[in-house]
């Protein structure tokens, strides 16, 4: 990390708007996941609360590219699905702790093709035809039990338009959901990743801003810091054992088997496989071809260095940026980017795809900066470019340095949707 800090503070040259763009995070990155949206992890985001410094949030988002106007079935979560944040607390690159979601769809009326019959001014309005609850569990990722959180708690709505909700964010915050010290919030919000998805023309002009006006589906968590630490100790202040960082990451899983039937809802079977993940932005999408994106998306963290150490190494990034825009990044050396590697291995950590971030104690909101976890103001389409290149004094940028909307300063911090009717 220092690493990385340091090659930032002394770079002075940014590309300029026609230099470079990058794509989504990890939106639509796979070809198996690109078949299924639903569960497609886009984004993780982890930082010190900015309201308590006892606390971390976690921010796992799901369901790429989402048009607000795209009724009558808007978006929502999967309810043949789990989805997952993963916690790893002693720096073996396995997880020890994890946060579970499931989901459960109910109609009011089925006569009816409309997501909601009048104005919506509660949760609890009859108006609301369409609602989605979830079980938030807790998981002992070493023994597998579970201990429920909260239960039956309401998703919000999608922002449908001004004519359903003349207040939509008044009504989607009744979501938020507190238990034990533990805060919970489902839902749509405005895509919070910022770039430029015109890469995938050859590279083509940046500064796009591709993703504003866009919505993706959000699992947002506030939890004590105490109940995610190794062994129940907090780090002291200034400790740099592989417990002052806490590794995670975010998954989806369907089940196994499922049988279609002609006369019923599908039978599902043989518990369930894991179906897309992600930690870092951007691994998957850039680093990992083609051939082997599917696999990312089937295994775990702890076996990234022996199954996809190679393209971490000898990345492609650096060659498409001299092949087609002349940038002179070096030429990857015969031992290969060990600076990459250092980076997904912070403190000493086995190397690994998960976000780290420090939770000694003393660490505040503002010391998160990635790679130090990732904040939602994070530029870290930049910052990843910038280190791929690794050209000393260069700064790589693609123009679009910040949302299309400013974050809150409360929970669930995430932007309100863009409305499907303004």
């Amino acid at each position: 990390m220092n690493k990385l800090i340091k090659s930032l503070a002394i770079a002075g040259i940014t590309l300029g708007a026609g230099a470079l763009t990058a794509s989504a995070s990890s939106h639509r990155e796979a070809p198996a996941i690109a078949e299924d949206q639903y569960v497609d992890n886009t984004d993780v985001y982890t930082f010190i609360s900015p309201n308590d410094a006892n606390k971390l949030v976690i921010v796992a988002n799901y369901v790429p590219l989402l048009l607000p106007a795209s009724g009558p079935n808007f978006y929502k979560f999967s309810d043949n699905a789990r989805y997952e944040v993963h916690i790893d607390n002693n720096g073996d690159a396995v997880p020890d702790i994890g946060y579970r979601w499931t989901f459960s769809s109910q109609r009011k009326n089925g006569a009816t093709f409309l997501y909601n019959y009048g104005p919506v001014d509660s949760l609890a309005s009859p108006n609301l035809n369409i609602t989605q609850t979830y079980k938030l569990e807790k998981v002992n990722e070493k023994t597998g039990s579970t201990q429920t959180i909260m239960d039956k708690v309401p998703v919000a709505p999608w922002n449908v338009g001004k004519n359903s909700f003349a207040n939509y964010e008044q009504v989607a915050l009744q979501a938020v959901k507190t238990v034990n010290g533990t805060t919970a919030f489902a839902g749509p919000r405005d895509e919070p990743f910022f770039v430029d998805l015109h890469v995938f023309d050859l590279l083509g002009v940046g500064g796009a801003k591709t993703t504003d006006g866009v919505n993706v589906m959000s699992l947002v968590l506030e939890v004590p810091i105490m109940e995610i630490v190794s062994n129940g100790v907090r780090p002291a202040a200034g400790s740099a054992g592989k417990d002052s960082v806490v590794g995670i990451y975010a998954s989806a899983s369907r089940p196994k088997v499922r049988f279609l039937r002609n006369d019923r809802t599908a039978d599902n079977y043989g518990g369930y496989v894991q179906v897309s993940r992600l930690g870092w932005p951007l691994i998957n999408e850039v680093i990992i071809p083609l051939q082997d994106k599917d696999k990312y998306n089937r295994t775990s963290p702890r076996n990234d260095v022996s199954n996809f150490g190679a393209y971490i190494l000898d990345p492609e990034v650096p060659k498409l940026l001299n092949g087609v825009l002349k940038l002179g990044c070096p030429v990857t050396s015969a031992t290969g980017r060990t600076d990459i590697v250092g980076l997904l291995g912070a403190n000493g950590t086995k190397a690994a795809d998960m976000l780290r971030i420090n939770i000694n104690v003393g660490q505040t909101n503002a010391d998160t900066k990635f790679p130090n976890g990732r904040a939602l103001t994070d530029d870290v389409t930049d910052t990843l470019l910038t280190v791929a290149c690794n050209k000393t004094g260069l700064t790589v940028s693609d123009g679009v340095d910040a949302n299309d909307k400013a974050f809150t300063a409360t929970f669930p911090y995430l932007a309100s949707p863009a409305s499907g009717n303004p």
